[in-house]
């Protein structure tokens, strides 16, 4: 029965293992090198994603006295969350002016953690999955030694965190000392006559929740971190986290508190319309790409609340949808901004892209495909992303939501069309990106990620299949 428990939990102990591996190989000089801890990193991951697929479930499995659930959204947010991590340490600048060994080993305990909040039954566990996650972020966004702007967004960044952490674990508290449990399904079939107390509780949870997806007003975060941590960082930052949250989300509002869903809908809803309407026009006027990214990220992240808030399945579906394709458009745009830096040079503005159709007109297209899949153009994936929330809120009669989002969907169009200028229009005599350091892996798999963004909005229908395939429909709303 113990061995059985523990095969379901092979991909984690598989990730514990490469960790233990780069850390032995890092401290031998002999085999350590610039490439061992990215080889070592992407094996892992292949077997871990390989196991996942392997013990697929059928129905929802507990164990360790339901502790731990294994279902198909625990396998499908597992396998998702290895694929992006796999394609960013193969988009990530290795060199030796960097410790990128650090770099790597720092990411999969972030994926560790990401993991273990994917398979979570029990508020103790998730908020130890958080706390993995977390620290290994403060680590990344500070990683680089060398930059003051790096160390203060990390030194802000762990703050605000650490405050966020203690504000959710004290609605654990409240939960624990309302119903004296943890579990998280437990919780779902509570007394009545306590609806005050969850609803208390589960306020203090929205914070940890909103803090972690980067919604106003706990958003301060976003642009100091991706603009202060170095490129490679940010690139994982603005990622594979997201699957995390989402499956934070999930766990604590749809297995855990649906009978307060007239609450938590509603909060939701309002986070989703202030992260969509500041997002975007504090975007406006950014002039560093990394914070314009930052700030677009929080309008995004406005549109994902607004399909939750509908807390319909076609919904849940869609805002899953959201975050993949989310996923791939920002591994697109910082990915491209690390290929197109050279030792010399960092792309860091938005006028360092002037002329980048004369230099180098292929990754021009790259960066034109991400931006007007940001916009949500067709026949890019982030039109049917976009599409996808905008129905469902029609058919969860929520119109002037779905109003208000066409309208700053129109707004983020200005700014992403301002990129598209630069890199198109302005004309210099001298292209502010002449020469590109990064590798050929880098460039082979941002070309490959960004023609996936096209494919995507060509045939979205196998990912909106994996979206309706792992999410339960039967704790939902309708």
């Amino acid at each position: 029965m113990i061995i059985e428990q523990i095969k379901l939990l092979m991909p984690e102990m598989i990730i514990a293992a490469g960790i233990c591996t780069m850390v032995l190989c890092s401290s031998i000089k002999i085999v350590s090198s610039t490439f061992t801890s990215q080889i070592i990193a992407v094996v892992t991951l292949i077997a871990a994603t390989v196991s996942a697929i392997f013990i697929l479930p059928s129905e929802s499995q507990y164990i360790f006295d339901h502790q731990v659930i294994i279902d198909p959204l625990t396998s499908g947010l597992r396998i998702s969350s290895y694929v992006v991590v796999i394609i960013v340490i193969l988009g990530t600048d290795v060199n030796e002016k960097t410790n990128q060994n650090e770099l790597f080993l720092i990411e999969l305990f972030a994926t560790l953690g990401i993991s273990i909040i994917c398979s979570a039954a029990n508020l103790l566990i998730i908020y130890l999955g958080l706390e993995i996650l977390a620290l290994s972020l403060y680590a990344l966004v500070a990683s680089n030694k060398h930059s003051i702007e790096s160390t203060e967004a990390g030194m802000k960044f762990f703050i605000l965190g650490a405050i966020a952490s203690a504000i959710f674990l004290y609605g654990i508290s409240l939960i624990y000392g309302t119903y004296g449990t943890l579990n998280i399904h437990e919780i779902n079939s509570i007394d009545s006559t306590k609806i005050l107390e969850t609803q208390i509780a589960l306020g203090f949870l929205l914070c940890g929740i909103a803090f972690k997806f980067g919604a106003i007003p706990f958003h301060s975060w976003v642009p100091d971190a991706y603009q202060g941590a170095s490129t490679s960082a940010a690139l994982f930052i603005s990622t594979a986290p997201k699957i995390a949250a989402f499956a934070l989300l999930y766990r604590i509002l749809i297995d855990g508190f649906m009978v307060v869903s007239e609450t938590w809908t509603i909060i939701i809803q309002v986070l989703g319309i202030l992260s969509l309407i500041l997002g975007n026009l504090i975007a406006i006027s950014q002039t560093n790409m990394k914070r314009l990214l930052g700030y677009s990220a929080i309008g995004h992240v406005g549109f994902i609340f607004l399909g939750l808030s509908s807390g319909t399945k076609n919904g849940l579906d869609s805002s899953l949808f959201y975050v993949l394709i989310y996923v791939l458009m920002m591994i697109v745009a910082f990915m491209s901004l690390e290929v197109l830096s050279s030792k010399n040079h960092k792309v860091e503005l938005i006028s360092d892209l002037k002329g980048l159709n004369s230099s180098h007109p292929w990754f021009a297209l790259i960066v034109l495909f991400v931006m007007f899949s940001m916009i949500g153009i067709p026949p890019f994936a982030g039109f049917f992303a976009k599409w996808s929330i905008l129905s469902s809120l029609v058919d969860a009669n929520m119109i002037y939501s779905a109003i208000i989002a066409i309208i700053m969907s129109v707004v983020a169009a200005f700014y992403y069309l301002r990129v598209i200028w630069y890199i198109y229009f302005e004309k210099t005599e001298l292209s502010s990106v002449s020469q590109i350091g990064s590798s050929s892996l880098q460039q082979i798999t941002v070309s490959c990620v960004g023609l996936i963004l096209l494919f995507l909005g060509l045939m979205p229908k196998p990912l909106l299949d994996f979206c309706n395939k792992i999410i339960s429909s039967k704790l939902l709303i309708d």
